[in-house]
């Protein structure tokens, strides 16, 4: 989670920070939306940091427009319980028995994954005279967590059996959604069997849910009537081809300061491992930036940018805490903005961008931001 949320009205930080555009998640999320009924309830995602925009200054944003805040880890569950968000939270993954008896104080909604993990919840919440929600997930092609497909009608019926527990949800997970392959209707069709199957048993399940971003804008079936968007909440793609599909906007943008400038020599190297030797004389500046903030360093060799609307290639290697860019005959000064990752002058170096020059996903990079990097909340 941030250390540190600052407005403009501080100043700018000294090394780098990140600016994060809540507005922009806000439509992105009406936008998502707008691909479902009305009735549609929504479980936004904001684990692993809201995928390094801010834990907190994210869930504030979109509380008031979802039914559930998704996360990952009790960690999460104490910051947000911390700050009295009022918003349901939804607890993905499993936990380890040490960690229920926190989080079933909090109130949180559970993911079980098998009937020992439904029964470790059961005893628990017993023992502390509470009822605890919990959402069943089945594997219907993931192969990660999950009630196997050919165990799911057994197993949850065991599971009903269970006091101190709740089943509010049956779910499953889409792993490539964005695909045109028939694989994920095959899951949505493997899902209807499991649901069919139950409320014959006389189980049914006030929500169902399957679809994360990709799976938002593509499937429609009444079967689901909650979707889970996380990385398009935040203005990034899971897949190039959905850009065709909806437009968001970047929640995000990453920036720093030049430290120093110095014109070198033709012929003079910068960096570990003298990587860059100059070949003509140029100027080159030494931004606050490194891959201890998260800045790749696989991405040197191809990386850009931004200063002034122009895109600048990097001087040799990203150094832990520094990276070096290449301004040529411009003539940057000490304590000016250079933009890693955003929109400058109608010019743009994406994470998407950053992704690729890395060979990652733009997952990675965003979630990849330290935690100690400030992120300035602009209006």
């Amino acid at each position: 989670m941030p250390l540190s949320t600052l407005s403009r009205s501080t100043g700018t930080p000294h090394g780098a920070w990140a600016e994060i555009r809540l507005d922009r998640m806000v439509e992105n999320l009406r936008v998502l939306k707008s691909f479902q009924s009305a009735q549609t309830r929504v479980m936004a995602i904001v684990k692993a940091n809201a995928y390094g925009h801010g834990l907190l200054e994210a869930a504030r944003a979109l509380s008031p427009h979802v039914d559930y805040l998704g996360v990952s880890s009790p960690r999460e569950v104490r910051v947000l319980k911390e700050h009295k968000l009022e918003t349901p939270i939804f607890l993905l993954g499993r936990l380890f028995p040490e960690d229920l008896p926190s989080v079933i104080l909090d109130g949180v909604t559970l993911s079980v994954s098998s009937y020992e993990e439904a029964c470790a919840v059961s005893e628990a919440s017993l023992a502390r005279g509470r009822k605890t929600l919990i959402h069943v997930k089945i594997d219907t092609g993931m192969g990660r967590l999950g009630i196997p497909f050919g165990l799911a009608v057994k197993s949850i019926e065991k599971i009903a059996s269970l006091g101190g527990i709740e089943m509010e949800g049956l779910y499953t997970h889409f792993p490539s959604a964005e695909r045109e392959d028939g694989f994920t209707e095959s899951q949505v069709w493997d899902f209807t069997i499991i649901l069919r199957a139950l409320e014959k048993k006389g189980i049914t399940f006030a929500l169902r849910h399957a679809a994360n971003s990709a799976g938002a804008l593509k499937i429609r079936t009444p079967i689901f009537n909650m979707i889970r968007p996380g990385l398009m909440l935040y203005g990034l793609y899971p897949d190039d081809s959905l850009r065709a599909t909806a437009q968001v906007l970047p929640a995000l943008t990453l920036k720093s300061r030049i430290l120093q400038v110095k014109r070198i020599p033709a012929g003079h190297s910068v960096g570990y491992g003298r990587s860059f030797m100059a070949e003509k004389p140029c100027t080159v500046g030494t931004v606050a930036c490194g891959y201890s903030h998260g800045y790749p360093f696989a991405a040197a060799s191809q990386a850009r940018v931004l200063y002034q609307g122009q895109r600048l290639a990097l001087a040799g290697r990203v150094s832990m805490d520094y990276l070096a860019v290449n301004f040529g005959d411009l003539r940057p000064q000490a304590g000016e903005e250079v933009t890693l990752i955003g929109e400058e002058g109608g010019v743009s170096v994406s994470a998407s961008e950053l992704a690729s020059w890395s060979g990652t996903i733009p997952y990675e990079i965003v979630t990849g931001l330290s935690a100690f990097i400030p992120r300035i909340v602009i209006p």
